[in-house]
C-alpha cells in the first residue's frame, strides 16, 4: 500500500548521529503491511546509538517473525498491542540490563507506525512525532517530555507501555516521522509545506524536500541529529 518512502539521516552539527531507523514491507494474505519506526538514542546518556540500533533490530526482527502470524487472527487489534508491549517488555529489560553490566545508562525513543491494509496504528515514547499529511497537517503523537528531559524511553527506569493511536487510511494519505532535532526549529507549516502531495511526486522529490527542512533547521541553529521518515500511502 505505501506507493512510495524516503528517509532523512544527517549528524546535523554533532559527530555521530544516533538515531535509528527502519522501513520494512511484507505481503500477507490481507494485503501489504508496512512498518516504519524512528528511534532516536538519547543523546544525554550513554551509547544512545546502541539503543535506538538495538530497538530498531528487535522491532524489524518481530515485524517479520512474529506478526505474520499475529494478523491470521482476524480479530487482531488487542492480539497486537499483547504481542508488541511483550516485545517492548523484552527490549527494554535487554537494554537496562546491558547498561546495569556496563555501568552507564543507554536509551531511545521510538516511534512505530504500522499501516495494515487501510488502517494504520501507531506505538510511541518519547519525543519524536508521527504526522499524518493529508488536506492539512495531523500531529498523531503527544511529547513524552518534561523541560529538556524524556518522561518516557525505552532503556532507563521502569517500563512504560507505549502511547497508542489508530485510525483508517481515507483517500490518499502520507506519513511522517521525525526526530526531535527536526522540531525545535522547524514549524509543522514547514513541514506541510515543503511534503505537500502536489509538490511531492516521487521518492526522489521526497528525499530532496527532507533535505532541505534539515538544511532550514540547522540555518536557524538546530545542534541536533536530523532524521525523518516520509512514506506515502495510496
Amino acid at each position: 500500500m505505501a506507493a512510495f518512502y524516503a528517509v532523512l539521516h544527517e549528524c546535523g552539527r554533532r559527530s555521530m548521529n544516533q538515531d535509528s531507523i527502519a522501513m520494512q514491507r511484507i505481503e500477507t494474505g490481507i494485503g501489504e503491511v508496512t512498518l516504519a519506526l524512528l528511534c532516536d538514542g538519547m543523546g544525554g546518556m550513554d551509547r544512545g546509538e546502541v539503543a535506538s540500533g538495538y530497538v530498531a533490530e528487535r522491532l524489524s526482527i518481530w515485524f517479520y517473525d512474529v506478526l505474520p502470524g499475529v494478523l491470521q487472527t482476524g480479530i487482531y487489534a488487542a492480539k497486537l498491542r499483547k504481542s508488541l508491549q511483550r516485545t517492548l517488555f523484552r527490549i527494554h529489560e535487554d537494554l537496562r540490563q546491558y547498561g546495569e553490566r556496563k555501568g552507564i545508562r543507554c536509551g531511545t525513543t521510538m516511534t512505530m507506525l504500522l499501516v495494515i491494509g487501510r488502517r494504520w496504528y501507531c506505538y510511541h515514547l518519547g519525543d519524536s512525532v508521527a504526522f499524518l499529511l493529508g488536506k492539512k497537517c495531523r500531529r498523531i503523537t503527544t511529547g513524552h517530555a518534561l523541560g529538556s528531559g524524556v518522561t518516557r524511553c525505552i532503556g532507563i527506569g521502569r517500563y512504560h507501555q507505549p502511547e497508542e493511536k489508530r485510525g483508517r487510511v481515507s483517500g490518499k494519505a502520507d506519513f511522517l516521522l521525525t526526530s526531535d532535532g527536526m522540531q525545535h526549529h522547524l514549524k509543522e507549516t514547514d513541514l506541510y509545506h515543503a511534503l505537500q502531495r502536489e509538490r511531492i511526486g516521487d521518492r526522489e522529490q521526497a528525499g530532496k524536500a527532507l533535505r532541505a527542512l534539515a538544511k532550514t533547521a540547522a540555518r536557524r541553529g538546530e545542534q541536533d541529529n536530523l532524521s525523518a521518515v516520509f512514506f506515502r500511502c495510496g
